[in-house]
């Protein structure tokens, strides 16, 4: 037998086998631990996900909410946020319209609720007890589930943990720095 031959015989063997070993080792299952995953679904679980916002964004997202969620027939207002919260609106009294201006100051409690000391509280342009006012929203207005008035320590306590949106998240305040404008929220996330 020529050379030629024989060294064409033994290379073109060569890659047949390689070609062979190749697509072997890629078809034969790897080697793992053959331990059960944990189900993933559970309708108890939530993914927790960190939410970073500034005072601008939340201003927009809560004023969107109010207009979307609330109704503004007979007490019509909207947030802006700066080194306080300030809540400004209008009240119909006596067939008149009349200004309303609420200065809070935001406060985390331990379990992840909000908590807004009432700094200042104005209709029109006469400051008025707030402890007395406040015992007038509590009683007279239809305040959402969540939200608590104490008169007394002039605070309304914003509830996350009883407040679950349409698609089943809820919300824990992490931070709520406003001079430093870090605001940071846990958004708890149900898996189906």
């Amino acid at each position: 037998m020529k050379k030629w031959k024989f060294a064409f015989i033994f290379l073109a063997s060569f890659n047949l086998l390689c070609i062979l070993l190749i697509g072997g080792y890629l078809f034969i299952p790897a080697k793992t631990d053959k331990q059960v995953l944990p189900k993933v679904s559970n309708q108890d679980e939530t993914v927790p996900f960190l939410i970073k916002s500034d005072k601008e964004s939340l201003t927009k997202l809560i004023n969107h909410y109010l207009e979307e969620e609330t109704d503004q027939e007979n007490l019509q207002y909207r947030v802006d946020i700066n080194n306080y919260v300030n809540v400004y609106g209008a009240i119909k009294a006596f067939n008149k319209t009349i200004d309303m201006q609420l200065v809070l100051k935001p406060k985390i409690i331990s379990d992840g609720n909000l908590q807004l000391q009432v700094k200042e509280l104005s209709i029109g342009r006469f400051q008025l007890p707030v402890s007395y006012v406040l015992t007038y929203m509590n009683t007279y207005y239809d305040l959402p589930s969540y939200v608590k008035i104490n008169s007394n320590k002039k605070v309304f306590n914003i509830y996350l943990n009883e407040l679950t949106l349409k698609n089943g998240f809820t919300a824990r305040a992490e931070s709520f720095d406003l001079e430093k404008d870090n605001i940071n929220f846990t958004v708890n996330v149900p898996l189906p």
